[in-house]
């Protein structure tokens, strides 16, 4: 498999109105050191989106949500992933924030990969995931949601 040297990505924080989040449970088999951990949905940008265009279409593929528009971003961060053959990415994310009636996720868009590397997906609050013990990423997850509230 072929992988950029670098990489865009746009991530989507989702909050209902009882302001929890939605997160997906992934594993990364092919990173040097793998990773299993909950994360927003996003994913990569495509060569001809904007950071926008990329979120709005990865939060219908993971979610089956549509929306028109996801704003402006909230937060960015540039990142280094080793893959288990050596090679190394540089990624560049931004963070948009999407605030929706609660909903039941379908995975009807998936890609193949994604089968195998999210096993769960659901909504969360914080005092759940802190009291869980669950990794999650970014670091930074809690400020965030904290920032994408305070939007509403």
């Amino acid at each position: 498999m072929s992988r950029p040297a670098h990489r865009r990505v746009s991530r989507v924080i989702l909050l209902d109105p009882e302001d929890r989040f939605l997160l997906l449970k992934t594993h990364s088999p092919n990173l040097l050191v793998p990773r299993t951990r909950w994360i927003t949905p996003g994913g990569g940008v495509e060569d001809h989106e904007s950071h926008a265009e990329g979120a709005i279409r990865e939060l219908f593929e993971e979610t089956g949500l549509l929306i028109e528009s996801v704003g402006d971003p909230i937060w960015a961060i540039s990142s280094e992933s080793v893959f288990n053959d050596g090679h190394v990415q540089t990624t560049y994310s931004e963070f948009f924030v999407v605030h929706t009636d609660n909903f039941q996720p379908v995975n009807d868009n998936w890609m193949a990969n994604e089968f195998v590397d999210i096993s769960d997906i659901r909504w969360w609050t914080k005092p759940e995931l802190a009291s869980s013990g669950e990794k999650y990423s970014p670091v930074t997850l809690f400020e965030l949601i904290d920032k994408a509230i305070s939007l509403r």
